[in-house]
């Protein structure tokens, strides 16, 4: 395993830990774990990659903002494309990231109820 795979095995696990606490206590860390994320996958050079980096960046915008209804908007659009990358992950990541997607799925279901 290279260091890179290593580095987003280890983001993945950082932020599921974070997210298993809810969207309260995810809060304080979440632009720094945006942020994390968005430089990882940038420098991924995957097409499907981009496409979550972009979105994280709206939902880094969102949560700026305060507004609720976008940041549910964009933890759903997240949790698919989160859902739909594992099908393509190594085998040590392709759980991890079906748990990240199900439960950023699920925070964008808790915000609109």
């Amino acid at each position: 395993m290279d260091s890179s795979t290593s580095q987003a095995n280890s983001q993945l696990n950082d932020t599921l830990q974070a997210l298993n606490g809810g969207l309260t206590a995810a809060a304080p860390a979440a632009t720094g774990n945006i942020d994390s994320w968005i430089s990882t996958l940038n420098g991924a050079g995957s097409p499907a990659l981009s496409a979550i980096s972009s979105e994280l960046e709206n939902l880094k915008s969102a949560i700026g903002s305060g507004n609720g209804s976008q940041i549910s908007h964009s933890l759903k659009t997240l949790g698919e494309h989160t859902t739909k990358a594992a099908e393509s992950a190594t085998p040590d990541a392709k759980s991890q990231l079906q748990q990240l997607g199900q439960t950023l799925s699920s925070a964008a279901t808790s915000l609109q109820g």
